[in-house]
């Protein structure tokens, strides 16, 4: 029996490449995802033509399918979809693709064979080929310094945009998780791995978005704030 797999895309304001990424992501799951699969894109109130792009590209598509929200944030975009469809394994993946999408079977299979709950995309470990600034590099060094520093982890890598969770994970460990943007995926590991859940990093290969722009005092900051008001909940 196929197992389901679904797909999230959260996106907002991304008119420019949203159909672009989508097409290639629809492809590839075509021509080498043998399970059953959807990929349903979900609009966090974008404010362009990100809406018209989506429901155009749901109706060309039987296979894809468009949800829009009021409320903008990447944990509010998966929590919505993946306690909304019913699926084996759900999986997101940043709308950029900065992860080469060859290493979702990498994702998928883990969960299959039972070898993780949680698989993940690490860019820090043994295999993996990361291209990206040194500012950028810094920041994602300096919040992985920072979570060791408040959590008990063996995690590597918490914010690569590219994940797949079974779904007692879904139903067990999600409804504990009440961020709604950015933190959203540190809060899901963090409880999982204290909750004895099996997760699994996957070598990548992952080349930076030029166009993403980030505060270096905002960011540092950001972070600080979020792993405070965690470990009172955690």
């Amino acid at each position: 029996m196929d197992n389901k797999i679904l797909l999230a895309l959260p996106v907002y304001n991304e008119e420019k490449v949203l159909e672009k990424s989508v097409l290639k992501l629809y492809n590839y799951f075509k021509n080498n995802i043998k399970d059953d699969w959807q990929i349903v894109i979900v609009n966090n109130a974008s404010i362009d033509k990100t809406k018209k792009v989506a429901d155009s590209l749901a109706q060309k598509f039987l296979k894809v399918d468009s949800l829009n929200l009021e409320d903008k944030g990447r944990g509010n975009a998966l929590k919505n979809v993946w306690q909304k469809y019913e699926a084996d394994i759900y999986a997101y993946c940043d709308i950029d693709l900065a992860t080469d999408i060859f290493a979702f079977k990498k994702l998928f299979n883990s969960i299959i064979n039972g070898s993780a709950n949680i698989a993940i995309g690490a860019r820090y470990i043994k295999g993996s080929q990361t291209k990206r600034t040194l500012n950028r590099l810094i920041y994602s060094k300096v919040y992985i310094f920072l979570v060791r520093l408040f959590f008990p982890t063996k995690i590597k890598d918490f914010q690569c945009g590219f994940k797949a969770v079974d779904k007692k994970t879904v139903s067990e460990i999600l409804p504990l998780v009440k961020d709604k943007e950015w933190f959203f995926d540190t809060e899901l590991l963090l409880i999982a791995e204290k909750n004895d859940f099996k997760i699994k990093e996957i070598a990548v290969q992952w080349k930076e978005n030029p166009e993403t722009k980030v505060k270096f005092i905002r960011t540092i900051y950001d972070y600080i704030e979020n792993l405070i008001k965690f470990k009172k909940y955690y």
